[in-house]
């Protein structure tokens, strides 16, 4: 299969994630990544988020994020989440999320999360079918 467009999440800013300012409360993004990526593996990948989890016993977490805010994002506005693949590793996923709102950039994260067993807590390799789904995304 061709290489993908980044996969794009489409998440309204609603009162729920913002402070009293309207604002996005800062933390409340790292939810919208987790959100990003469960829509991405189910409608992206084509590998159901949630069966990993509960059948599989694959769990995903992220090992390290870093954030840089440019703007604010407001109440009302919609934000569109770019996921984008940036490595495949062993074990590990380096992720990038360059997050706008009517094509401004308003803020871009780096993630990288690890496939864990979760009844071990370790980190197991990356399946022979998760990794051709992830080439799909590949910059490379």
């Amino acid at each position: 299969m061709a290489t993908k467009k980044p996969f794009v999440h489409k998440s309204p800013v609603r009162f729920t994630h913002t402070d009293p300012a309207g604002y996005v409360f800062f933390p409340r993004f790292f939810e919208m990544f987790q959100a990003a990526v469960e829509d991405w593996f189910n409608e992206g990948l084509e590998v159901d988020y949630a069966g990993m989890v509960n059948n599989l016993g694959l769990g995903l977490p992220t090992a390290k994020t870093e954030c840089t805010f440019m703007r604010p994002c407001k109440l009302g506005e919609m934000l569109e989440l770019s996921v984008i693949l940036e490595k495949i590793g062993t074990s590990s996923i380096s992720l990038r999320f360059d997050g706008h709102v009517n094509g401004e950039l308003r803020l871009q994260a780096k993630s990288v999360l690890v496939v864990i067993s979760l009844e071990t807590g370790k980190a197991e390799p990356i399946s022979d079918d998760l990794r051709t789904r992830l080439s799909w995304f590949s910059p490379a």
